[in-house]
């Protein structure tokens, strides 16, 4: 059995794409809503955004590894571009027009043109950056196995480059070599080319949990210590740049401790797994979420009282339930209808004939 079959099998990855869920939904409460004015002396309810919050832009990583842990090794497929594309584009662009039509303010010309455009419009970031790096892909896997050496001096130039920049310089626009597309390629090159040659820690459990666990809570701490002693930009900032070399190695450690983990296939774990980049784009389509946090839900309202945490874990919930319920709608449609089509395959196919991509390595 294949390393990679036996892994798509159980529901590691996917209980780490439900943890790294609900740090990014915790973390766009967080910095999207009045919670942004937490301080200590609000007592529990900051020190828990800050603690599950802090994570929520640097297990965009994780994601990003998920991905290049199954890619490297697997033929290019045009229907990964193609079904991640039209997922975006019917999320986004259905959203952005029921916004549109009942006159919510964000809702403009400008964003209706974003989202029918889930590319180059960029309704959602990481979607869009994610798109373009799978169209990278079977280049990046013919220089894995062509020129290994290439690859191996790419992670270390890029690395200092973009890493070293990012965390000895805590100023915006510094990092001479970031950009988030090149991020996504220097993960992915990161993760095939230890697939390949793995160090030691990478194949310890312990290790890499004992590592997750302190590097977060030193990062947590310093981010608390920062963001009261008058220096909230830089807190800020660490907070933000998931590139960083304290975000990256808490991202590989805890990426590489789920890796190691044997839990079986548990479907619940799965179906909610599956459905973890719907929560994304359905919560963050730009001219949707202050409606969300403060239209559907009064989170500006709940979040400072007494039962503040409650609310937003039921916010949370929520989120999560008609998302899952959505997306299996929306996949229950697409299977039956729009993948079986003509015109879908004729698309696949044309994409393919393009890459001139069709041999295993």
């Amino acid at each position: 059995m294949k390393e990679n079959e036996k892994t798509v099998r159980q529901s590691n990855f996917e209980l780490l794409r439900i943890i790294c869920m609900l740090s990014i939904v915790i973390f766009h409460i967080y910095t999207q809503t009045d919670a942004r004015e937490l301080r200590p002396e609000n007592g529990a309810l900051y020190f828990l955004f800050v603690f599950l919050g802090y994570g929520g832009r640097l297990v965009c990583n994780c994601f990003v590894m998920i991905g290049a842990w199954f890619l490297c090794d697997t033929n290019f497929k045009a229907e990964r571009i193609v079904n991640l594309w039209l997922q975006v584009f019917l999320y986004a662009a259905g959203i952005t027009c029921i916004c549109f039509i009942f006159g919510v303010h964000e809702a403009t010309i400008v964003t209706l043109v974003q989202a029918f455009l889930p590319i180059m419009g960029r309704p959602v970031w990481f979607a869009a950056e994610y798109m373009c790096m799978l169209m990278l892909t079977p280049f990046l896997n013919m220089l894995l196995v062509k020129e290994e050496a290439v690859c191996r001096k790419l992670l270390v130039i890029f690395g200092i480059l973009i890493i070293g920049c990012a965390t000895l310089f805590p100023i915006e626009h510094t990092t001479p070599a970031f950009s988030e597309l090149v991020w996504f390629l220097w993960l992915y090159l990161f993760v095939a080319y230890f697939k390949r040659h793995p160090c030691i820690w990478m194949g310890n459990k312990r290790v890499c949990i004992i590592g997750m666990i302190a590097a977060y809570n030193i990062c947590v701490a310093l981010y608390i210590l920062l963001n009261n002693c008058g220096m909230d930009g830089v807190a800020i900032y660490y907070l933000n740049h998931y590139e960083n070399f304290f975000s990256f190695m808490i991202s590989a450690f805890l990426f590489y401790a789920f890796k190691n983990m044997d839990i079986g296939r548990i479907k619940a774990v799965n179906v909610i797994g599956e459905s973890t980049f719907a929560v994304y784009v359905l919560h963050q389509v730009s001219c949707f979420y202050p409606t969300l946090w403060n239209g559907i839900f009064s989170v500006n309202d709940n979040i400072f009282g007494l039962w503040g945490i409650v609310y937003i874990a039921y916010v949370i919930f929520m989120i999560f339930l008609f998302s899952i319920i959505i997306e299996n709608v929306r996949r229950y449609v697409f299977n039956k209808f729009v993948y079986k089509t003509k015109a879908y395959k004729i698309l696949c196919e044309s994409i393919e004939n393009f890459y001139f991509y069709k041999k295993n390595y």
